[in-house]
């Protein structure tokens, strides 16, 4: 017998089919940057913070693990856009910020993401954008508590 919780109803697949389609509709742009989708998320968050931030914090603002945190630096940083150094108040920590070269790419970075973002929305008016985004931060709000609760 089947669930009757199908595609239809699940706001994860729409989430993750969502991810997925903006990754494509980027790809190509972002590729071009030398930055993989995957990496996308870890480079949004540093610009955003605009100081350094701690390799555990950048997980915790990301809900991703640690170790997969870890993976994408180290690429990163290969790649010459992020820079790591020993956090000088706490030695066992490291800072984490953009290098100057992950700054020149930027504008360039927020521009493909920003037209990618345009494209999923097309034809919806300032309203409907408007109210899209307050249900998207209410749901989000709900998955920070729902994991904040399932930690302890």
């Amino acid at each position: 017998m089947s669930s009757p919780f199908t595609r239809k109803i699940s706001f994860g697949y729409r989430f993750a089919t969502i991810e997925r389609l903006q990754a494509a509709i980027s790809r190509r742009e972002i590729l071009a940057l030398g930055i993989t989708p995957a990496q996308i998320p870890f480079l949004a968050e540093l610009f955003h913070e605009k100081a350094p931030i701690t390799q555990e914090a950048l997980s915790r603002a990301l809900s991703i693990d640690p170790a997969a945190t870890a993976r994408a630096l180290t690429e990163l940083e290969k790649k010459g856009l992020v820079c790591r150094k020993i956090n000088p108040t706490n030695r066992r920590q490291k800072l984490v910020i953009p290098s100057p070269k992950a700054m020149e790419l930027e504008p360039a970075f927020y521009a493909i993401l920003q037209k990618s973002s345009e494209r999923l929305v097309e034809g919806f008016t300032q309203e409907e954008r408007e109210a899209a985004l307050d249900l998207l931060d209410r749901i989000m709000a709900n998955g920070v508590e729902a994991k904040r609760k399932i930690k302890g």
